[in-house]
């Protein structure tokens, strides 16, 4: 599968949507780490991850997550497994611990 490189103005889009998205999750993490709602904005970074990766490749995806650091100045959860007090299980290298 031949992946095109996003041009300027879709990654100032993907920015703006992680930053949405980013900036929401920690709102909810902030009240409560494990509570419903802090799972839902961090399964929608997964995605949001996941989909960029797939149309753009991982290359793209990092500098899109690098960018969203940036603007935002916040930390980017990782994905996958969560124990019953919310915290990460496992590694994953796009996220900052």
């Amino acid at each position: 599968m031949t992946r095109r490189s996003p041009n300027v103005e879709t990654v100032g889009q993907l920015v703006e949507k992680g930053g949405f998205m980013l900036k929401a999750y920690h709102a909810e993490c902030d009240k409560n780490a494990a509570s419903r709602e802090t799972e839902f904005w961090r399964g929608n970074i997964s995605g949001f991850r996941y989909a960029v990766g797939e149309m753009y490749g991982q290359e793209a995806i990092h500098g899109v997550l690098e960018e969203v650091r940036k603007t935002t100045g916040l930390d980017i959860p990782p994905i996958g497994e969560l124990d019953p007090e919310g915290k990460f299980v496992g590694p994953d290298s796009e996220a900052d611990f």
